[in-house]
């Protein structure tokens, strides 16, 4: 399994129009510490959340959009899903047939999906005449949290968050070969409904939210010591052995330094910090 990192940041770093210490030294630094907002390729095929750099960054990594068939959408916040790009696939914007693309999210999550691509191109992918859906060459499918389902050769188990649970969030283990990886962004700590779904699923790769730093708080995500306690709860429910590479993501420029200075801590307590364009191989 080859993943690749298209994204980092929570909604980009160093944000937009910030000044505050932190953006201007990644603004000094550049190389890892520009971050685009985040979202992962799992081999050539799969697409964890269709956010609004996605396209930039697999042309920077040269990967190529044609060849993404699956799609598991986390939430519908606008740095993770940017509609106009799946209005992209219309008839009239393409010249050549499209692969179908599958689409998997939480039903609430398609719903919030549907009603924007409503607003922009008059498209009803839920409708169940199935215009809109054929019109994309699209597949949608509802997941629930602890509903596992299977395509290709990958396994699918969706996991619970208390993230904005009003429209719809899931964290996802992605499986293939007898090897696990938990995508965990957005989320704030695990529910206990969580880690009973993950129990005894020994992970090969964690990827976890790290949006805030050492700061005295975490809103909707976790910091740097609500991280540290989420990999302590994965231990003790078996999830995590001395195979396990652990790696932060969604980083926000709140209590987050410039890359090199973030790796370096994370390393001593024994993870890592992702970068935008890193690639792993398990």
């Amino acid at each position: 399994m080859k993943i690749t990192f298209l994204g980092t940041a929570a909604i980009g770093y160093p944000l937009a129009f910030c000044n505050c210490e932190n953006c201007q030294q990644a603004r000094i630094y550049r190389g890892k510490s520009i971050r685009k907002r985040a979202s992962i390729l799992i081999n050539e095929n799969l697409l964890i959340d269709l956010g609004p750099d996605t396209q930039t960054s697999m042309m920077m990594y040269n990967k190529d959009m044609g060849k993404v068939t699956y799609l598991l959408q986390t939430h519908i916040h606008a740095d993770h899903f940017d509609p106009s790009l799946l209005c992209t696939r219309l008839p009239h914007q393409i010249e050549k047939k499209l692969r179908m693309l599958d689409i998997y999210a939480h039903p609430d999550c398609l719903q919030y999906m549907n009603k924007q691509l409503l607003w922009l191109e008059q498209i009803d992918l839920m409708s169940q005449s199935q215009e809109g859906a054929n019109k994309l060459h699209v597949g949608i499918h509802s997941i629930r949290a602890g509903d596992v389902v299977t395509f290709a050769n990958y396994k699918i188990k969706a996991i619970e968050t208390n993230h904005d649970t009003k429209h719809g969030s899931l964290l996802y283990v992605i499986s293939q070969d007898d090897k696990n990886v938990f995508y965990a962004t957005d989320t704030p700590e695990l529910t206990e409904n969580a880690l009973k779904q993950l129990q005894n699923i020994k992970m090969r790769v964690i990827i976890m939210d790290h949006t805030f730093g050492d700061v005295g708080y975490s809103y909707s995500h976790l910091n740097e010591e609500l991280f540290l306690k989420q990999i302590e709860k994965l231990k003790k429910i078996n999830c995590i052995d001395e195979n396990t590479e652990i790696f932060a993501t969604h980083i926000s420029h709140e209590g987050m330094k410039f890359h090199e200075y973030i790796e370096a801590k994370a390393n001593s307590y024994g993870y890592h910090i992702a970068f935008d364009g890193m690639e792993l191989e398990i």
